[in-house]
């Protein structure tokens, strides 16, 4: 499925393709339609997505590769959501990045968002979800070094 995702090609308007130019999303859901929803309306967007149905494969795609933001289901089999990412983060060789929880569950949003992650409610709504990825995405991004920056003038 991967293979056949990274050939697929999307024809973008051009403030849709600086929006989402080299993002790799990891999206994290055990739920296969759901999975195949996400991948869906990212790739249209315009961003490189991966997919992982359980924590373990999750786990092996995050060393293999730190995902520039993770969509991460709060009720996976096994671990759940917060336990998956505590692990993740205890981990000092992976980097920072991003992650934005899917739940249904208000308190588990509440607590999310506490712990500094943003969120989208089930059942998700394309345009907010694509609107949360891209504001996570932006604020995590690489800055240009300095040097490269035009000075402001006042």
């Amino acid at each position: 499925m991967l293979a056949r995702a990274e050939k697929r090609q999307p024809n973008l308007p051009p403030h849709r393709v600086l929006m989402s130019r080299n993002v790799d999303v990891l999206v994290v859901h055990n739920e296969e339609h759901i999975g195949h929803f996400l991948d869906f309306h990212l790739w249209r967007a315009g961003y490189s997505v991966r997919i992982a149905r359980d924590a373990i494969q999750a786990s092996a795609l995050v060393v293999e590769s730190t995902p520039d933001v993770m969509i991460l289901d709060i009720d996976m089999r096994g671990l759940n959501g917060f336990e998956f990412l505590a692990g993740i983060r205890a981990d000092r060789r992976i980097p920072f990045f991003p992650v934005i929880y899917l739940t249904s569950d208000r308190i588990a949003a509440v607590w999310a968002q506490e712990l500094g992650a943003a969120c989208v409610h089930k059942p998700v709504q394309p345009a907010k979800l694509l609107a949360t990825v891209a504001l996570s995405s932006y604020i995590h991004c690489p800055r240009p070094p300095a040097s490269t920056l035009s000075p402001v003038r006042s």
